[in-house]
């Protein structure tokens, strides 16, 4: 890369809409299945229903995560636009950077 290069962070007009896309879904149904299985949880009457309840939870807050990824790279993508060659290096060791590589960690 160098400052000429122009290219940004997700690189393709068709991999950032479906960035953003897939993000937004995610949180939006994740957060739906996790306070539905959180009010059902009192429901439950045997242990195995409790935890296929917790499991289903533990599920849905990884693809959270990965929901919240997705958006947030793609706002970072918005935010460097293309001049994210010239910042690359300043965007790899940021705190940022390296935040989304736990949330993603974490999420998968």
């Amino acid at each position: 890369c160098n400052k000429r290069c122009g290219k940004s962070i997700i690189g393709h007009v068709l991999l950032e809409g479906s960035s953003w896309t897939i993000g937004i879904l995610a949180v939006i149904l994740n957060l739906v299945i996790i306070g539905k299985s959180v009010l059902s949880l009192r429901k439950c009457t045997s242990s195995v229903a409790f935890l296929n309840k917790v499991l289903i939870m533990l599920i849905s807050l990884g693809d959270l995560l990965i929901g919240c990824y997705l958006l947030l790279i793609s706002i970072s993508d918005s935010l460097f636009g293309k001049e994210y060659c010239a910042l690359q290096s300043q965007w790899l060791t940021s705190m940022e950077c390296s935040s989304l590589g736990v949330i993603s960690t974490i999420g998968s």
